[in-house]
């Protein structure tokens, strides 16, 4: 960028040069080029600021210029140590090709081994020509949240705060008509010569088109949404973007996982409410189950007093009878301890006293 420099920075610039100060003029035009351009400006990123900060309002002020610190002085250097995520992840890679590799000898190769491994991520949509520029860019990235103070995960992830934000790489591809190759062409001539025989044949499966790899990268979000290379940037040059665009989405999961977490909330209290209620009801119907018992019992001891006032009367029974019934009527109401029955246990059913009361078979 072609800078117009004052005549007060022109002489600004002598006079440090003159007094022997350590100021060099393309230090001084980065310097102008701040005074002078709204946006901020490091070696590799442009941003502005008002459009940060508006784009992560749901963010604390001091997380935002946290935020703002680390892109406006990040500086990508080259042939830097990868990001440890990073070059565990090239190692998984170097790893799978090895055994890819090996799983594609005839099973009878000493050197054959099955592939058990699982294909490590992105690798599916990157080309292995590409995948430099893959390892750069997680580098890159990773490098810029970790000076935020957000963690890369051991898949790959970045966690801000509690949520985990997944993401893809993916390389586009271009939709070419397939060139049929020689093992092709053999296996439709063998075809053909069998169909002219008279003889069952199945047809080859021969794809009609070939995806080629372009080299154009997008990173996609889970929320579906995206940044691409363009003609005039790659995604190498848009680096603020994608953290902008990473945050967003983390609000959005923030977002679902808090309405989630409130339903939960909400059905678990009105579950609990419903257990209370379900529990109340039942107390109060034991209770009162309880309490018609008691009632049936003491109608019962009055009706033996009333029987026994009428034997009395009549004079039809003896003292020790009257003494016996009297007992009983005592212990259904009472429940006090009977040598033989033990204590009347009015929360029972009629039903289940009578099964009480009903005489036991022993075998002796």
């Amino acid at each position: 960028m072609k800078l117009k420099l004052k005549k007060q920075d022109i002489k600004i610039i002598k006079e440090k040069v003159d007094s022997k100060e350590v100021l060099s003029i393309q230090e001084r035009l980065k310097e102008v080029d701040k005074e002078t351009n709204p946006e901020v400006c490091s070696n590799k990123f442009s941003f502005d600021l008002e459009e940060v900060r508006n784009s992560l309002h749901f963010l604390e002020t001091g997380k935002i210029e946290t935020i703002i610190s680390v892109l406006s002085t990040f500086e990508v250097k080259e042939n830097k140590r990868l990001h440890k995520k990073v070059s565990l992840y090239k190692e998984n890679i170097d790893d799978w090709n090895i055994r890819a590799k090996a799983a594609e000898r005839s099973y009878l190769d000493p050197q054959y081994r099955h592939n058990t491994l699982e294909k490590p991520k992105f690798s599916k949509e990157i080309s292995n020509g590409q995948l430099p520029r893959l390892y750069r860019i997680l580098d890159t990235l990773f490098s810029i949240f970790d000076q935020i103070g957000e963690v890369v995960t051991d898949d790959l992830c970045i966690k801000i705060n509690d949520d985990n934000v997944s993401f893809e790489m993916i390389e586009s591809t271009d939709k070419m008509n397939h060139e049929i190759t020689k093992a092709e062409a053999q296996q439709l001539v063998k075809y053909n010569d069998e169909v002219k025989r008279h003889s069952y044949a199945s047809k080859p499966h021969i794809k009609k088109y070939d995806y080629i790899p372009n080299s154009i990268f997008r990173i996609k979000l889970s929320n579906g949404k995206y940044i691409k290379d363009t003609k005039e940037n790659k995604l190498e040059d848009m680096l603020p973007d994608i953290v902008l665009l990473f945050y967003q989405c983390y609000f959005e999961i923030r977002t679902n996982r808090e309405a989630q977490e409130r339903a939960q909330r909400i059905r678990e209290e009105q579950e609990q409410k419903a257990r209370i209620l379900h529990e109340r009801k039942d107390q109060e119907k034991n209770k009162t189950r309880e309490f018609l018992n008691l009632l049936s019992d003491y109608r019962s001891a009055n009706e033996i007093r009333e029987f026994v006032g009428v034997l009395k009367k009549i004079g039809q029974t003896d003292d020790d009878s009257i003494r016996w019934m009297l007992n009983k009527a005592e212990w259904i109401e009472v429940s006090i301890d009977d040598e033989l029955l033990g204590k009347r246990e009015h929360h029972k059913t009629d039903k289940e006293k009578e099964e009480f009361l009903k005489v036991e078979r022993y075998y002796w």
